[in-house]
């Protein structure tokens, strides 16, 4: 997919492709959540405090518990002493309390509150050291290597950074793979002991497309926020850092995902494993084998041409058996208005071994033929 960006960068007009004006956080970035292509960013791999975004890694390894039911919704958690002294944002557990893991990753993502992540992370694997060290092998595996957390809550502590190009990984991958648990992040109040909370991403009250993600703020990290939001069949996610102050971050962050959605288009042209071309084989047990893509196949495109998109299918011929799922087989070459968008790999979606004698024999006369 190389060629991609080239594609794009001569296809828009500089005016569209110019970052969009005004965003003053220190850095930024949007991009499109179905692909993952980046649409326009600022600094984006710049190692920062992400204050308690930093709770958006806690709550990813802590849905992946309760998706392999280690952990479950309903569990009583009963809160530690050390839960009860934490710095910055709580709810005010007490030492003892039962609360259950449902409200209190209401409480975390919604209020941000550090108890609250404590007396999770604690019960999960016993001490947040601990916690902490499965933090980042996820960000090993989803590819943040800006990223290394030295805490579960985001509290300013030497060596705890991330990027905003990170931290849209992340949050993608939240709702990429826990799609069933976006209330989380949508949640506008919380209602514990007695006391209304509110969500502090004015985000959700000021756009109704907005369905997440999460705000922090620290001295050192300044005003931060990741949202989220889907127009149409449209969804973005944008990430500032270190904003100067809360409308600062609202205001960036509104701006960024208005670019992403009013100058781009991301079109599925194709789902997994579906079959783009079924090409003849040669000296197989079967006689063709389906090509395609081993993902969803998504392209980002222009704000309104994806009609004018002309694909040609290349194989390399001819196909001879054994071949093996995966294997490049062949081409899809997409174009816009004649210009290229770019080549992009299509593989064998399925073996297929070697005929038996008989059918090699066979083959063996089609391919003087064929060639």
């Amino acid at each position: 997919m190389k060629y991609l960006w080239w594609g794009l960068a001569l296809l828009f007009s500089a005016s569209v492709w110019a970052a969009p004006a005004g965003i003053a956080s220190r850095a930024w970035v949007v991009i499109d959540q179905a692909s993952g292509r980046e649409l326009a960013a600022h600094q984006p791999d710049l190692p920062l405090a992400p204050a308690s975004l930093t709770q958006l890694m806690t709550a990813y390894v802590l849905l992946g518990d309760i998706r392999r039911n280690k952990l479950g919704l309903g569990e009583m958690v009963t809160v530690p002493e050390a839960a009860t002294r934490v710095d910055g944002a709580r709810v005010f557990l007490k030492a003892g309390d039962q609360v259950s893991v449902d409200t209190l990753l209401q409480a975390m993502l919604l209020q941000s509150a550090g108890d609250a992540t404590l007396a999770l992370v604690t019960a999960t694997d016993g001490s947040e050291a601990a916690f902490v060290e499965r933090m980042n092998r996820e960000a090993r595996r989803l590819g943040m290597t800006r990223t290394r957390f030295m805490n579960a809550t985001g509290l300013t502590e030497p060596g705890h950074e991330s990027s905003a190009r990170d931290l849209a990984l992340l949050g993608r991958a939240l709702m990429r793979d826990f799609p069933d648990r976006q209330t989380f992040f949508a949640q506008k109040e919380l209602a514990f002991k007695g006391l209304s909370y509110y969500n502090a991403n004015r985000l959700l009250w000021r756009d109704s497309t907005v369905n997440g993600l999460k705000v922090g703020r620290t001295v050192q990290a300044g005003y931060c926020m990741a949202a989220s939001a889907q127009r149409g069949d449209q969804r973005r996610i944008a990430v500032v850092l270190g904003a100067r102050s809360d409308a600062q971050r609202t205001q960036d962050a509104l701006r960024l995902l208005n670019f992403g959605f009013e100058n781009f288009d991301s079109v599925l042209l194709y789902r997994a494993r579906q079959p783009v071309k079924v090409a003849n084989l040669y000296r197989g047990a079967r006689a063709t084998v389906s090509l395609g893509f081993e993902q969803d196949f998504h392209l980002l495109t222009p704000r309104g041409s994806a009609s004018r998109i002309r694909a040609q299918i290349i194989t390399q011929q001819p196909i001879v058996a054994p071949v093996r799922r995966g294997q490049r087989m062949g081409t899809l070459r997409l174009t816009l208005d004649g210009k290229l968008l770019g080549d992009y790999p299509l593989v064998a979606l399925h073996d297929v071994s070697v005929a038996g004698i008989l059918g090699r024999g066979w083959d063996s006369i089609r391919l003087l033929f064929a060639k």
